[in-house]
């Protein structure tokens, strides 16, 4: 009766092990929680705060005047490719009028004796 009465204590003692490491797990899991949660609040304040501030920033540009200085800017860069290429253009189309074919091809002769033109 001895052992049996010896065993019965061992199992007790070993439930009370097994209950106190599952109290002592899931103490853990909270503490742990608990820390990931302060944590994902103090990186969540500080990309709110950071937000807010660029979000400042943006609300105080003048996007009007920004939009006018790039619109001057693509303005002076037509008129510059403008003043560059004006010569060789002009160039290109009296070239182009001027280099005029002054004989008829056989074609256009015998349309023209035919009168049919």
């Amino acid at each position: 009766m001895a052992l049996i009465q010896q065993l019965l204590v061992a199992e007790k003692q070993a439930d009370e092990i097994i209950s106190n490491a599952k109290k002592n797990r899931l103490t853990k899991l909270k503490q742990a929680r608990e820390a990931a949660d302060d944590e994902l609040k103090d990186f969540r304040a500080k990309e709110e705060a950071k937000f807010q501030k660029e979000m400042g920033v943006k609300a105080t540009t003048d996007f009007n005047e920004s939009l006018k200085v790039t619109t001057r800017q693509e303005i002076a860069m037509v008129i510059m490719d403008y003043d560059t290429n004006k010569g060789r253009c002009i160039e290109f189309v009296v070239g182009k009028v001027l280099d005029v074919a002054t004989s008829l091809s056989s074609t256009q002769k015998q349309a023209l004796q035919t009168s049919t033109v």
